[in-house]
């Protein structure tokens, strides 16, 4: 468990609303960064202030003394044990049989744990947390005089500070309530009952054990800076026996690469669930850092109502309901959280109970609200509400570009504006021996800060962001939104606001919405965002910069591009990029649990139509021939609905199942179409009709008809433009010989890569003088022939963008369940994949493969 990690386990035992404080446990490893020795030190540090005494009689200062001197001496004495990692296990014997007698002991002791500096900031922060009431009794092995001084400094705040076991039997100021209290396990120097003998460190007084078991099985048990080598410690007080079972717990810290003492291990191994080992970077950075997180907080305070905690992204907004929500947007994003998370698959009836627990949907009197999150990330209008909910970006201030939309929607419009050449265009970089050509941008470094900008934003602040760039020069990221209390405190700004992004630190704004965006892998929750940005920036030689501007109540972020060479900005394509391929394929983006499998009766369409209302059952496959009868609504409802015809009770077949066998993959099939083709009739006002074959049936292909005798146009939008035009019939000929060219695609169900979808073949028909009647198929094939000369990548590629904007209207997501099935749900574009090209870059025969 890292540092941080420790942090957040222990702040959860400090919270206030806890039945019982912990108690901690301090031994030398405290005291180390106010100058105190540890205990290998103090070996060192005794044995040539003995030797020094005894062996040369005073004549030479300690400090004077070469190691080769004291050291072969010390390590002659018959008792001490060899091996410089067992140097602090000396510390008792040294004690024992160099520090005589008592008067010179006591000297000598309190001499080597004479504070000579100011108490360490972990003490400060100990006693920070004792007058709030967070900390309260804490023990130690040692026996100078920080803790006392750290405590004793905040007088009067801190009235009293109890001290106990500092001679025999002083239990007087003992209390299992203390609101301060150290107890001396070992004695106190200044009384020369320190128990630092041999005889002295293998008991702990039976009464001081006795007033203590109460606590130690009441509360948790911290342990910082203690090495756990004392059986006084580890048998008396801590073994099996004490009879404490320490049901709260033991949480053992130490630094980093530290290996616990044996009594350590075997400690943990006899309380087991109850023993947690914590990894700490240092006292004072554990007890610094618990100061920070718990800033404000305090034991005695009165605790905050639920809805003074509630963040503006989880407040109700009450003028909105269900109706103003994406749905189809929130379900194919949240199956995406529950796959991350790994919740299994959900479907739209567990969506609104899923919304619920996310905190997007709330009870207001019986009726059900979104939160402002819920509308920030799926309103289908979150303008409405929050009209400053957009961002700007700008090219030198001008040539403005509103992105609205939901915060899904904004999400993908913002990357793709990065992808224009204007924004992050590419740059032939000068190495040693030969250039390079690169963004000028990291990437990811433009995704960290885009998606810092929407989750961490004060959308209370009536104020939209914005994105600025600046050719040549750099992006400016800015955001509405003071630093919070937290920040403030764990960022050292300076006088023009500006940070250093602090590894692992985040402060989260929205939790919602932090909560989603990561559950879609669009983030992650380390806070390294930052951190990652700047050492990505540097990487290509730019940098990056991160400032809350005084007065200005809004974060800023700057990434600055490499500096160009002789002011030119030539761009260059590298001859091996990282090529996108669209594929034609439209993917699912949800798909029902199952399908729903019912024997019935009849053989004949009319009579299941006269007994079965199948207005109401939504697209089904029949089987006249075999009395079988698919269906993509649940069996509950199918029960119902085909009762009068029914052999017997409807049976849901898993998606699983069907995935094992082709013949269920193929009904699975069929039924997906009839809901696609259902679905474009919806175009038909718009001129796009469905072929039929010479039965009348659907012949897999639609296409567009002319418009009164005329040219077709139709208008949509892409990331890049807005209100294209595109004719998608063209009259061709005049008079008697007049035919029209109309564009169209051909459709099929397919599973590809274990992906479901709708694979989309663009074709065009050519139309008799109606503009609707094909021509006979060998003027039609005659036709296509001349045709397809046009027919290159890039218009390959245009015709697939404006069919996927085309169908989805737009939106995220193609919803072909008309209302009966609610998870049956095409993503608004197509499969596209990344592929790594090779081929010579600049004639470096270095880079010698061919492209793809």
């Amino acid at each position: 468990m890292p540092h941080t990690a420790s942090i957040t386990r222990l702040c959860s035992l400090l919270k206030p609303d806890n039945d019982a404080r912990p108690t901690f446990l301090f031994g030398a490893g405290a005291s180390f960064s106010s100058g105190i020795p540890l205990a290998a030190e103090c070996v060192k540090r005794l044995a040539k202030q003995a030797y020094a005494d005894f062996v040369l009689g005073g004549k030479t200062h300690p400090d004077q003394i070469k190691p080769s001197e004291w050291t072969t001496w010390l390590q002659g004495q018959r008792w001490y044990i060899p091996g410089e990692n067992n140097l602090a296990e000396n510390f008792p014997l040294v004690v024992e049989h160099l520090l005589k007698p008592e008067a010179y002991r006591r000297r000598s002791l309190l001499d080597l744990m004479a504070l000579r500096q100011d108490v360490g900031d972990g003490y400060r922060a100990v006693a920070e947390l004792v007058l709030r009431g967070l900390a309260g009794t804490i023990l130690s092995t040692n026996f100078d005089v920080c803790l006392p001084k750290a405590l004793n400094d905040k007088q009067p705040h801190i009235r009293h500070v109890a001290e106990v076991n500092r001679g025999p039997q002083d239990f007087n100021e003992f209390g299992l309530f203390a609101k301060a209290q150290i107890v001396w396990l070992h004695g106190k120097a200044e009384q020369y009952t320190d128990r630092n003998l041999i005889s002295e460190t293998q008991k702990l007084d039976p009464e001081l054990i006795q007033r203590l078991a109460p606590l130690l099985e009441a509360t948790p048990l911290i342990v910082v800076g203690y090495r756990g080598a004392e059986p006084s410690i580890m048998q008396s007080l801590l073994g099996e026996e004490a009879g404490i079972k320490f049901r709260n717990g033991v949480y053992w810290c130490s630094r980093p690469g530290e290996k616990p003492h044996p009594q350590v291990d075997a400690l943990a191994r006899r309380l087991d669930g109850n023993f947690q080992h914590l990894e700490i970077e240092s006292f004072d950075a554990l007890f610094r850092d618990l100061n920070h997180e718990l800033a404000g907080v305090q034991r005695f305070a009165a605790a905050p109502s639920s809805d003074d905690l509630k963040q503006f992204d989880d407040q109700t907004v009450f003028e909105a309901s269900l109706a103003d929500v994406d749905v189809d947007l929130a379900l194919t994003t949240l199956k995406r959280y529950s796959a991350k998370l790994e919740r299994g698959d959900i479907g739209s009836q567990q969506l609104k109970p899923l919304m619920r627990e996310l905190g997007l949907l709330v009870n207001d009197n019986g009726i059900e609200r979104p939160t402002v999150g819920c509308i920030l990330l799926f309103g289908r209008d979150p303008g409405r509400f929050f009209p400053h909910s957009i961002i700007a970006g700008t090219v030198n201030e001008k040539k403005r570009k509103l992105f609205g939309g939901n915060l899904i929607q904004q999400h993908k419009a913002v990357l793709d504006w990065f992808e224009e050449e204007k924004i992050n265009p590419q740059i032939k970089v000068k190495g040693r021996r030969q250039h390079e050509s690169r963004s000028v941008y990291p990437e990811r470094a433009l995704v960290e800060l885009l998606v810092n900008m929407i989750v961490h934003r004060d959308y209370s602040v009536q104020q939209p962001s914005s994105i600025n760039v600046v050719p040549q020069h750099g992006v400016r990221f800015a955001n509405p939104g003071a630093p919070s209390a937290v920040a403030s405190r764990r960022l050292a700004l300076g006088p023009d606001g500006a940070f250093e992004p602090v590894p692992q630190f985040s402060d989260l704004r929205n939790r919602t919405l932090c909560d989603v965006f990561f559950g879609i892998s669009a983030m992650e929750r380390a806070g390294t965002g930052l951190t990652d940005t700047r050492e990505l920036a540097e990487g290509l030689g730019g940098a990056a910069t991160f400032a809350y501007p005084p007065g200005m109540d809004s974060f800023t972020a700057e990434l600055f591009r490499l500096r160009p060479s002789a002011g030119s900005d030539m761009v260059a394509r590298d001859n091996r990029p990282v090529g996108t391929y669209v594929l034609n394929l439209l993917p699912f983006a949800s798909i029902p649990n199952g399908m729903t499998h019912i024997e019935v009766t009849t053989n004949r369409w009319d009579e299941l139509r006269e007994k079965v209302p199948l207005s109401d059952a939504g697209e089904v496959i029949f089987e006249w021939r075999t009395g079988d009868l698919w269906s993509f609504a649940p069996d509950v409802l199918v029960n119902t609905l085909f009762a009068p015809v029914a052999k017997g009770r409807a049976r849901t077949i898993s998606v699983e199942e069907i995935e094992k066998s082709p013949i269920l993959q193929a009904k699975f099939s069929w039924l997906c179409r009839l809901h696609f083709e259902a679905y474009l009739k919806r175009f038909e006002p718009r001129g796009l009709i469905i072929e039929k074959d010479k039965k009348g049936h659907p012949a897999r292909r639609a296409y567009f008809t002319a418009l009164k005798g005329n040219n077709r146009p139709i208008f949509y939008d892409t990331p890049l433009r807005k209100n294209i035009r595109r004719d998608v019939v063209k009259r061709r000929g005049e008079d008697q010989k007049a035919w029209f060219e109309c564009e169209g695609f051909g459709y099929e169900v397919v599973r590809q890569a274990d992906i479901w979808g709708i694979r989309i073949k663009p074709f065009y028909m050519f139309a008799k003088r109606d503009g609707a009647s094909p021509l006979p198929g060998y003027m039609r094939t005659s036709k296509a022939t001349r045709r397809i000369k046009f027919d290159r990548n890039a218009n390959v590629e245009s015709d697939l963008t404006f069919w996927g904007r085309f169908l989805a209207e737009g939106g995220p997501t193609i919803n072909i369940g008309n209302g009966y099935v609610g998870d049956l749900l095409l993503e608004g574009s197509f499969v596209s994949v990344d592929v790594q090209e090779g081929g010579l870059i600049d004639g470096s025969s270095a880079e010698d493969r061919r492209t793809a």
